[in-house]
């Protein structure tokens, strides 16, 4: 078994020095960040260094048609040309050739090395053999103004410098470009006339669709805004570079580049597609490194976990060394100790031994690497000891916590919440005082340094001490604000609101699932009263529907009696009273219908734009001879102005009579009825006012329930559903129905939102 284990070791060991190879590998990798997408779906064309190294020849493509017009004469470099013009004194113009220049330059010991770069120093600064000189005119930047003083004056060494340096760059793009074959093809034509016309280019014979052939290609016309490009990213600013290099006032003129993609040349796309490919070999290398550590690893790590702990089969007991008997945490501070001791030498030994096999900027990688194996020897090692305990079953049992907490746990177990807060103030307030005292007497007793010592080991416990006593406290608090929450909760009528009791424990955990318990009961008896409610809506609405088709077959019959010409005044007064009562019932059955409808909100609206102010003239004028039968006097106050409402006509008309015939059946007879609208707060408000004839000893609120009326005697005819339909027709509208009551006035309000 202890070979197995060794062994167990040794593989574990060896995947997780895969597992830091290959993280290193990937980490290291130029494509580091970009996910694994590119490995498959990206090619060297596609990356953003092939966009960079285009858009730097593009440029050098630019510039090299600027500098072909400076060094070029017919095709060749013309050493005669002009290429400075300085002002060296009062009218003392002096204009230099580039043949010149570079004598001046060759002079100063000065000279362009392998790569066309200048070497051979630095030009120094104005002096008495070397003064400043104003430079009027640069072939290579015609364009040029001075934008602060002093920066139009240079000296002749510094002229002569900053030619050879442009003089370089031309001589650095013929190489690469023009005199050696490359994978970059460019054909730039400004064209005046037939014959008038300027062509750079460093290949011929070839058409816009033998460029396009060649891979990645970008043609740019004067003629079109866009261009034709299959380029991931197209550079920027190239047709206004290419406007601005123009010598003609037309837009007769092109750009073709291309970039042959089967690299035949080796120059830098050549090898930057060359190192791309080593790249994702090198990235796939450093994947599969990386999951086969991560799997050998696991698997290793599984198989110690297995051993570790292992029985004898002759003892039921685990197997546990002497280190894996002392409590969990002074193993913890051990390994904290060991771990420390590790990074201590990996900073003074470790680290400069890397140094010496690392470059300077994989200094700090390597590092790293350092410290997370050591962080992982010691947590794995950690917590194949705590699996050792788990196992045996020590690991909380002969924890230092658990002790203590047993300890203490009798003395607040089953008490009230006061005397637990008061315990544990009176304890804290003891230790805190112990404490100081101790850290008093050492602090004027003793000056060697174990009372150091053991003063800073006093002021750790008592911080520790502080900070158990204030975790105790927020935890307490916590375990309150979320009692607090969810009373609030349900108070709010959120009735399915729970609290978590697994993070509460004692009394507070029993308060928890008490109000857990309240929650499920009122949420248990809010649903039965709903259930109550769509029962009894049900029903109202079942019964009336039944109701309606007995009653129409008795209304017919009475009026098929009463066209028999019954001449018996006796059985006509029957019939009178048989039809009064039987459309009072059909009445009585429609406002039952229509009050279930309404509540329930089961009613298609027509909304449309209403005249508000039309409307209640409309509704007085229907009224005005019915409220005359019982001589009720209609006291209108509305404005001339119209207000427009969204509602649906047919609804606010039903709305507006109720309220009307309620006035009619209710008043005072002899009385008035106040009718009036305003506007207040963007709500048109209508509202309407009487004197009751009958005392109304009843809230406002209960007379908008249904079959309640301010008759209590009953002697009118009123089903007591006029008021409630009202309301609940308004609210389904978008409105406000309100009512007010006092003494024997009473005053109903009805407010839409004004229609701008």
């Amino acid at each position: 078994m202890k070979k197995r284990k060794e062994s167990a070791v040794l593989m574990h060991i060896f995947f997780s020095f895969l597992v830091v190879v290959g993280v290193t590998i990937m980490y290291n990798n130029i494509h580091y960040g970009e996910g694994i997408d590119w490995i498959t779906h990206e090619t060297y064309e596609d990356t953003p260094e092939f966009t960079r190294q285009l858009k730097s020849d593009i440029d050098e493509i630019f510039n090299y048609v600027k500098y072909k017009e400076v060094f070029e004469t017919d095709g060749r470099i013309d050493y005669s040309k002009p290429i400075v013009r300085i002002t060296d004194g009062p009218g003392k113009t002096k204009e230099f050739t580039v043949d010149e220049m570079i004598r001046r330059a060759k002079s100063q010991g000065y000279y362009l090395n392998e790569q066309f770069k200048v070497s051979g120093g630095h030009p120094s600064a104005a002096n008495g053999d070397n003064p400043d000189v104003r430079v009027d005119y640069r072939a290579y930047e015609p364009d040029f103004e001075a934008t602060e003083p002093g920066e139009s004056f240079l000296t002749m060494d510094q002229l002569s410098y900053e030619v050879l340096t442009h003089l370089g760059n031309y001589y650095s793009f013929y190489y690469r470009f023009i005199q050696n074959p490359s994978n970059l093809k460019f054909e730039i034509l400004y064209q005046n006339t037939k014959d008038d016309y300027k062509l750079y280019r460093n290949v011929t014979g070839k058409d816009l669709s033998d460029f396009k052939a060649m891979g990645k290609y970008l043609y740019v016309t004067g003629e079109s805004l866009y261009a034709d490009s299959n380029l991931a990213t197209v550079p920027k600013n190239v047709s206004a570079q290419l406007e601005k290099m123009n010598p003609y006032n037309n837009g007769n003129y092109h750009m073709t580049i291309a970039v042959d993609t089967s690299y035949p040349y080796d120059d830098a796309y050549a090898r930057a597609d060359a190192s791309y490919d080593r790249m994702r070999l090198l990235y796939i290398f450093g994947i599969v490194s990386l999951v086969a550590g991560i799997l050998g690893s696991a698997a290793t790590l599984y198989a110690l976990v297995s051993l570790t702990g292992y029985r004898e089969k002759e003892s039921n007991a685990p197997r546990l060394e002497r280190f894996d008997r002392i409590p969990a945490e002074s193993c913890f501070l051990v390994f904290a100790g060991a771990t420390l001791f590790a990074l201590f030498l990996a900073e003074k030994l470790f680290n400069k031994i890397i140094h010496l096999f690392l470059a300077y900027e994989q200094w700090f990688y390597g590092e790293l690497v350092l410290r997370v194996l050591i962080y992982y020897g010691a947590g794995l090692m950690f917590a194949l000891s705590m699996l050792k305990r788990y196992k045996a079953g020590t690991l909380w049992k002969e924890s230092l916590l658990c002790r203590w907490r047993n300890h203490f746990a009798l003395y607040f177990k089953n008490h009230r919440f006061t005397t637990r807060i008061a315990c544990s103030y009176v304890l804290f307030l003891v230790f805190n005082t112990f404490m100081i005292l101790a850290f008093c007497v050492l602090l004027f007793t003793y000056n060697d340094l174990a009372s150091r010592i053991l003063m800073g080991a006093i002021v750790i416990l008592f911080l520790c001490s502080d900070l158990w006593v204030f975790h105790k406290m927020y935890h307490n608090a916590w375990e309150t604000d979320q009692i607090n929450q969810a009373l609030l909760h349900i108070s709010e009528g959120n009735t399915s609101y729970k609290i978590d009791t697994q993070a509460f424990y004692g009394k507070e955990r029993e308060l928890a699932e008490n109000i857990n318990h309240i929650s499920t009961g009122l949420e248990f008896a809010l649903q039965e009263k709903v259930r109550s409610e769509r029962l009894k809506t049900d029903l109202i609405t079942n019964v009336s529907h039944d109701i309606k088709t007995p009653l129409t077959s008795i209304i017919n019959y009475v009026d098929l009696i009463k066209r028999e010409g019954i001449k018996d005044p006796k059985i006509l007064g029957y019939l009178e009273v048989l039809e009064q009562k039987s459309q009072r019932l059909k009445t009585l059955t429609e406002d039952l219908v229509e009050a279930s409808k309404a509540s329930s909100g089961n009613l298609k609206l027509d909304i449309a734009s209403i005249d508000f102010v039309e409307l209640i003239h409309q509704t007085n004028g229907e009224f005005e001879e019915k409220f005359s039968l019982r001589h009720l006097e209609l006291v209108s106050d509305l404005p001339d102005e119209s207000y427009f409402i969204e509602a649906d006509g047919r609804y606010l008309w039903r709305v507006l009579e109720n309220l009307y015939n309620n006035a009619f059946k209710y008043a005072m007879e002899h009385s008035r009825v106040y009718v009036d609208i305003i506007e207040k707060e963007d709500m048109v408000i209508f509202t309407m006012k009487n004197i009751s004839e009958n005392p109304l000893n009843i809230r406002a609120d209960e007379l908008t329930e249904r079959f309640v009326r301010g008759d209590v005697a009953r002697t009118t005819e009123g089903s007591g559903l006029g008021i409630s339909i009202a309301k609940s027709l308004t609210e389904l509208q978008g409105g406000q129905f309100m009512l007010y009551i006092d003494g024997d006035l009473f005053k109903a309000s009805v407010a839409f939102p004004i229609k701008r």
